[in-house]
């Protein structure tokens, strides 16, 4: 008989949920948050079931994570950075660092050969370090998201912005605007603003190479090159960056359902 294993991470952007049986990926899907997470988790849950043509029942274990992760009425629940250090270790055994770029914040995560998590470091409660930060200045210069990282790789000279604080990081852009920068010169700028924040985060960590970024953030190719140059590290991408932590709990699933702790 076959097994199917559930993973739902309700993030504070972006709910994720991915059905896998134990060795790839059946269904996967992204829905925003929005306000009820519980309303969220059922809606995500319903879509990937829909997709792998699934009864509820039929699902053989589940796990949740993410910050409305203890609300979507699901087996288990285990923090984001185990989840993304689950999820990544399957897709790419190599990885010995994640970069995580979320809705909210940030976090670079360490793992052994075994693909256990060796250390960590989180971005303080602010966007600055965070994929919401791209989505206000995409606002801002009227550009639509998916288009800010093509856009922000043909800058020849990229502006500089000396906070590192989201409310007056609006300002500086604004003000950019006004001084005639051009729409990539400030995107390339605000995506090295960030790369400098995931530098300063990971000196404490000891980076080391495979290097993966995942989340949201990991779809701005912009974003992604800056960072690689910051760090002077090639990276490697999911093809699908932001349902790593959602695999990952259905991993965590996979293996509790055939080892029970």
């Amino acid at each position: 008989m076959s097994s199917h294993f559930l993973g739902i991470d309700i993030g504070a952007a972006g709910s994720k949920a991915v059905i896998f049986d134990g060795e790839k990926i059946l269904a996967s899907d992204v829905m925003p948050s929005g306000t009820n997470y519980l309303t969220t988790s059922a809606a995500v849950k319903a879509e990937v079931l829909r997709q792998a043509r699934l009864k509820e029942a039929e699902i053989t274990a589940s796990a949740a994570t993410g910050i409305g992760g203890r609300n979507a009425a699901v087996g288990s629940y285990h923090g984001v950075i185990l989840c993304d250090a689950r999820g990544v270790n399957l897709t790419f055994p190599s990885a010995r660092t994640i970069i995580d770029i979320g809705g909210q914040g940030s976090q670079v995560i360490t793992l052994d050969e075994a693909g256990k998590i060796i250390n960590f470091n989180v971005s303080e409660i602010c966007a600055t370090g965070s994929a919401r930060l791209l989505q206000v200045v995409a606002r801002i210069l009227q550009v639509d998201i998916n288009d800010i990282g093509p856009l922000s790789l043909k800058s020849t000279h990229p502006s500089n912005f000396s906070t590192s604080c989201t409310v007056f990081l609006e300002t500086e852009v604004i003000t950019r605007i006004s001084q005639g920068d051009r729409p990539e010169d400030i995107l390339a700028g605000i995506h090295r603003s960030i790369a400098n924040k995931i530098s300063g985060m990971s000196r404490g960590v000891t980076l080391q190479q495979d290097v993966v970024i995942i989340g949201g953030g990991a779809l701005d190719t912009g974003l992604v090159k800056a960072i690689e140059d910051t760090l002077g590290v090639k990276a490697l991408v999911p093809e699908n960056p932001r349902i790593m932590a959602a695999l990952g709990a259905a991993v965590i699933a996979r293996d509790r359902h055939f080892k029970p702790q």
